[in-house]
């Protein structure tokens, strides 16, 4: 249950980002969470395709990897993506 939270919160801050950078296809995200959490690339992916299948999709590469942080901890390491201008990125950390 908790996980599923943190994982809208990852969809919704990531969905945000993107809509501030012009950012209209994700191709990569890299993340990092806490330890003790059951996400993982392939569940995560399927929540963002479900969302928004036409910014996520089978294009889109998911890299998680697993820190000591405080429980229910995400840090969005960096999103790769395209816009009608260019490739973006962006680096933020969310509880």
């Amino acid at each position: 249950m908790h996980d599923t939270h943190l994982i809208e919160k990852i969809y919704e801050s990531i969905s945000e980002l993107c809509r501030v950078n012009s950012i209209v296809k994700v191709n990569a995200l890299d993340l990092e969470v806490d330890k003790g959490s059951h996400i993982n690339a392939p569940l995560l992916l399927e929540h963002l395709c479900e969302r928004e299948n036409s910014m996520f999709g089978n294009w889109t590469h998911v890299h998680i990897d697993y820190k000591p942080f405080e429980k229910l901890t995400a840090v969005i390491i960096s999103i790769d993506g395209e816009s009608s201008d260019s490739v973006k990125h962006s680096n933020e950390t969310y509880n």
